[in-house]
């Protein structure tokens, strides 16, 4: 999008509980304001007349694409209704088929306080809904605030490629910011200059390998579909890089010794490593950076560099 051009008015609603997961919704509206979306969700639906429940759908309605981030709690259920105000965000959105990204917290490796977890009738709610959402959707599981955010710069502008909005491309923070200067900063701060476009370059060594679990879900690719490699740019920084599914075969391929020439985005994450003793489960943070390639420009093979 050049400068001074209107952007694109795309609305997107996101849906969850409040209380336990407010970390976690500044974290996507931050990636989505990154990625020039309009968001919508129960922060700015202001003092309006009427029942909560009927504004509520109503914003719904309004919006162009879901987001579900689901935890450890069903939500409150309106008088007149059997069913939580988060369920029926996600029903409404369903009805107007609306293009959906779920996202459902990693209970294996994501520590949840004992007060954000809810039981009985709610609890048995969450989980028959949790069920048929992952029947019905590619779902992602998350652990961190870091990491659903990383989720979401990962697989926003593929779903909007899909419905045809333009996505922008104006993830580096300025215009005058170089390349090599988005690098450096990724390298000393990752988490704040995630998210952000680069063109890279570097010689494939061939050493490309299947992309460890926690690698997956701290960078948001898919386990078991992704692929990493450690290259020295043509910046002289090494770093990770990874593909995930067509991209992975992609990169899997390349010839050996070729410089290759790619765009991609600068990725942060965080998990909890679990290491088991003698005096049981021994909980260790862990972040993981890289840059998830999303396009092969060019490939030269070396020979004709050299010549």
């Amino acid at each position: 999008m050049r400068m001074g051009e209107k952007k694109p008015y795309l609305p997107v609603f996101v849906g969850s509980t409040f209380a336990d997961l407010q970390l976690y919704r500044r974290a996507v509206q931050d990636a989505l304001t990154q990625l020039e979306t309009i968001v919508r969700g129960m922060e700015h639906f202001g003092s309006k007349p009427g029942r909560p429940m009927d504004e509520c759908l109503r914003i719904v309605e309004s919006c162009k694409v879901y987001i579900g981030i689901f935890g450890m709690r069903y939500g409150s259920i309106p008088d007149d209704s059997d069913r939580s105000m988060t369920h029926l965000e996600y029903d409404e959105a369903q009805r107007l088929e609306l293009p959906s990204l779920i996202y459902i917290i990693d209970e294996e490796n994501q520590p949840i306080l004992p007060k954000h977890v809810e039981t009985g009738a709610g609890a048995e709610k969450l989980r028959t809904l949790k069920e048929q959402m992952k029947k019905r959707h590619v779902t992602s599981f998350f652990t961190t605030p870091e990491d659903i955010r990383a989720r979401i710069l990962h697989d926003m502008p593929e779903l909007l490629k899909e419905i045809g909005a333009e996505v922008s491309g104006d993830l580096a923070l300025s215009e005058a910011t170089s390349d090599p200067e988005i690098l450096r900063q990724f390298e000393l701060l990752p988490k704040m200059f995630a998210g952000r476009q680069v063109a890279i370059e570097f010689i494939n060594d061939g050493d490309f390998r299947s992309a460890y679990a926690e690698e997956c879900r701290a960078l948001g690719l898919e386990v078991g579909a992704s692929v990493f490699a450690v290259v020295t740019l043509g910046t002289g920084s090494r770093l990770r890089i990874f593909g995930e599914r067509d991209m992975a075969l992609a990169l899997c391929t390349l010839p050996k010794n070729a410089r290759v020439y790619t765009m991609a985005i600068t990725a942060f994450g965080a998990y909890n490593r679990v290491d088991w003793t003698d005096d049981g489960p021994m909980i260790t943070p862990e972040v993981e950076t890289g840059l998830i390639v999303k396009e092969i420009v060019r490939i030269e093979p070396k020979d004709e560099r050299l010549a």
